[in-house]
């Protein structure tokens, strides 16, 4: 065969193989005719592998004596501490940026969250943390907003207007995983609603009431809308976490300046293949496994605990992999992980229990 017989026979077996492909694809989109194929966007990720300490805050008072109040005095100390750390402060709709993969955080970041609409976070809260430049976080109970104690949807747009985000704190502070899922949308997709009606911005971050959670109730807050979630679960958020299951330390009175310091140096501690998944309800006596991600740390170097109690683990073959079986009592159970080397690491998860 001539080199232009061979040429010609490329040329048609080329031509019959496009033409399969064509077929194989159907008919072609408007895009295609108009010339433009669109790709597939890739899943995001972190940009950089951050770590944000996210608190937990509530009411806030010179003499403040309740476990969830916080004196001013404490708080303005802690701020001080905070900012001679050299950290910056970070809103939940960032830290969501951030985990899509849309921007980055501060080398040192740390994002201020208070729960259930108190007027303090206005009055007390806010002025000590202008002195440092600091903005926050309000996660509003909609049906509570105007009640006595309460901000009023003024004051609301008042700390939006200053700079501060808005979330939700549902409807009525419902324990979520208490009730069925219709009735968690309505409170998840309801105070998301009633918000936004009431501010500038989105309402784009969720506060679990009580810091309940399961699978179903994480469902239900992608439903609703909302591109991040907060738990109290221990420990600092960082690039690996679930965007509908962000940990928040909670801060409560009586909290000395060392254990800040602690929250803020401390790492989190992964972990892989986690059997039962998190947000999975299980019986009360469950087997727990899991495979330690971060190469320094080992079995016998960490500490187990359920709800403050010790539990024992045992080490796999690989020792990498652990092994342990909690006494759950039913309902939510807090587990949680401390390496205690350096730097410290520390994560911990909720897992509700139903009877056997």
């Amino acid at each position: 065969m001539t080199d232009t017989k061979r040429l010609a026979a490329l040329i048609v077996a080329l031509g019959l193989l496009v033409a399969v492909m064509a077929g194989c694809r159907g008919a072609p989109g408007p895009a295609e005719e108009a010339g433009v194929i669109e790709a597939q966007e890739a899943p995001a990720e972190p940009v950089s592998q951050r770590k944000v300490l996210v608190l937990c805050y509530h009411a806030m008072s010179p003499d403040a004596e309740g476990t969830f109040d916080v004196p001013t005095g404490d708080f303005a100390e802690q701020l001080k501490t905070i900012h001679e750390g050299g950290y910056e402060s970070v809103l939940p709709s960032q830290i969501a940026d951030y985990l899509e993969g849309r921007a980055d955080l501060p080398e040192k970041a740390v994002c201020f969250g208070f729960d259930d609409g108190p007027e303090s976070i206005l009055t007390e809260s806010k002025p000590l943390m202008d002195q440092h430049g600091y903005t926050g976080a309000a996660f509003l109970i909609s049906d509570s907003v105007g009640g006595t104690g309460q901000l009023d949807w003024d004051q609301v747009r008042e700390l939006e207007a200053a700079g501060w985000e808005i979330g939700s704190h549902t409807v009525s502070h419902a324990r979520p995983t208490k009730i069925d899922r219709a009735e968690c949308m309505e409170e998840f997709r309801g105070s998301k609603e009633t918000i936004a009606a009431n501010i500038d911005g989105e309402c784009a971050a969720l506060a679990y009431p009580y810091g309940l959670y399961d699978a179903s109730v994480m469902e239900c807050a992608r439903e609703a809308g909302y591109r991040i979630a907060f738990t109290i679960d221990r420990g600092p958020a960082d690039w690996s976490d679930d965007p509908m299951r962000v940990p928040r330390q909670m801060v409560v009175n009586g909290n000395s300046l060392r254990t800040l310091s602690t929250w803020l140096a401390q790492d989190k501690l992964h972990l892989e293949q986690i059997d039962p998944p998190i947000g999975e309800r299980v019986s009360t006596t469950p087997t727990i496994t899991a495979a330690l991600a971060d190469e320094d740390v080992t079995p016998g170097s960490v500490e187990i605990s359920c709800d403050g109690n010790p539990v024992s683990c045992d080490a796999g073959a690989d020792a990498r992999t652990i092994t342990f079986s909690p006494e759950l009592r039913e309902g939510a159970n807090n587990i949680r992980l401390t390496y205690y080397g350096s730097p410290r690491r520390e994560v911990s998860w909720l897992v509700v229990a139903e009877p056997n």
